[in-house]
């Protein structure tokens, strides 16, 4: 049983995602459904490609790095449901065990709420203004995600175990950190070639990529 603290925090993050995914349902408007599917697809893909982090009952998978060009290119809506899906699919893919509805409906939720706040934060600093930048939303917009996703899990790791804030974030640190750095800094030159309209094109420069630092990662953590 979780302590009662744990508790009231999942409910909360769970309530707010929820909250989240209605505002996204009733302004859902997709200008460009090509684009979105192709996002939608690869970031589905991409969460597949699971990666166990050393210290902690956690995975990592490259499925950010096509959610934070979707923040540039797609909608709010849409990157709502990207971020949504993407959580589902690495929560029960391949799982070692099978997952309780109210983990993978915490992972969901915590997952939209990063990915929602990172893209209205970034729009809001960059968009329609002198410092308005393809590299600057997406490069602002990975920091915001990231940041705001490993809290959420920590918070909620912690309230479990017992164990601390740094205690938590110092344990996958060495691995997370640059991987999600080097993700991000890939995502923002590739933004930076294509237009929103094309910007798609840059995911198929990505993937090859993404498929071969997996590759790497899953091989150097065999050893």
């Amino acid at each position: 049983m979780l302590p009662r603290n744990a508790r009231i925090y999942i409910s909360l993050v769970i309530a707010s995602g929820f909250a989240i995914l209605l505002l996204a349902a009733r302004s859902w408007f997709p200008v460009n459904l090509k684009q979105f599917a192709i996002y939608l697809g690869l970031a589905a893909l991409s969460s597949t490609l699971k990666i166990r982090i050393p210290g902690i009952e956690s995975t990592i998978t490259p499925n950010f790095v096509f959610l934070v060009l979707a923040m540039n290119a797609c909608r709010f809506s849409e990157v709502v449901v990207i971020s949504g899906v993407m959580a589902v699919i690495q929560c029960v893919w391949h799982s070692s065990r099978r997952p309780r509805l109210v983990q993978v409906t915490f992972s969901a939720a915590a997952l939209v709420l990063s990915a929602a706040a990172a893209y209205q934060l970034s729009h809001f600093l960059f968009a329609e203004n002198a410092w308005d930048s393809p590299i600057g939303t997406v490069i602002l917009a990975g920091c915001i995600y990231f940041a705001l996703n490993l809290a959420l899990l920590a918070v909620v790791i912690g309230l479990a175990s017992g164990q601390s804030f740094g205690q938590i974030c110092g344990k996958g640190e060495a691995w997370v950190f640059p991987y999600f750095m080097g993700g991000i800094t890939f995502a923002a030159l590739a933004s930076a070639a294509y237009n929103q309209s094309a910007s798609w094109k840059a995911l198929v420069i990505l993937v090859p990529a993404i498929t071969l630092t997996h590759v790497y990662l899953v091989n150097r953590l065999a050893k």
